[in-house]
């Protein structure tokens, strides 16, 4: 009962030496308080309720100060060697001391975890703070991914479009060289021919020219050999 004073931080009697008998055993120790004050919580009504509440939400309110003070007791041990703190002195006693007994001594461990396991689970909060960080920027860069990918398939889409009209400006292109090309050794192969041409629509010029003199001509000529006489030519 004195280490479950000393955890709720409730008064205990002043230090002084004192042997105690416990296990049928003479221990040298200090004054205990359960006369004076321990039996007044172990009675208390609300006690039970107290040792609930204590280990769900006050157990993290445990400090250096009060487990240097446990210490003793939890280290109890007679002339023997045999260690008094325990759950089956306790038992031995009495069946709910056993709990008490048990209880007092895990909060000490608890405490003494905690120093070990509370830097862990700060340091997993801060973690987790910054994965949900990461998690939120990762999110907000995949949704740019998607709309630059978008972007990137409308681009593709624009550029396959543009390419097939490159390509289609390219056949076309293609025939017209081929029809230039065509018409070029069509012209070059005539253009030997244009002296011969010129001098042929001059002539035909002047054939133009003399026609109607020739034709007078051939028609005197033709009357001329026909069988008319000269009366009737």
């Amino acid at each position: 009962m004195d280490a479950v004073q000393l955890l709720f931080q409730l008064p205990v009697v002043p230090v002084e030496p004192r042997t105690l008998y416990i296990a049928k055993t003479d221990v040298p120790f200090i004054a205990d308080s359960f006369d004076e004050h321990g039996k007044s919580t172990l009675i208390s009504n609300t006690f039970l309720k107290d040792l609930q509440e204590f280990s769900l939400n006050e157990k993290d309110s445990i400090n250096e100060e009060t487990i240097e003070l446990l210490e003793p007791y939890l280290t109890l041990k007679a002339p023997n060697g045999k260690e008094i703190y325990s759950a089956q002195v306790a038992k031995n006693a009495n069946n709910a001391l056993e709990g008490l007994c048990i209880w007092a001594a895990a909060m000490s461990d608890y405490h003494k975890q905690s120093k070990i396991v509370k830097p862990k689970l700060r340091l997993l909060e801060l973690k987790s703070v910054a994965l949900k960080e990461a998690e939120g920027k990762l999110e907000a860069a995949q949704a740019e991914l998607a709309e630059v990918e978008a972007l990137k398939q409308a681009l593709r889409k624009k550029f396959d479009i543009q390419m097939e009209e490159k390509q289609a400006l390219l056949e076309r292109a293609q025939k017209t060289r081929k029809k230039m090309d065509q018409a070029n050794r069509l012209i070059n192969s005539l253009q030997d021919n244009k002296i011969r041409w010129i001098e042929n629509n001059n002539q035909f010029t002047t054939l133009k020219q003399r026609l109607v003199g020739d034709v007078a001509k051939a028609c005197a000529f033709v009357s001329y050999c026909g069988p008319f006489n000269a009366d009737y030519r």
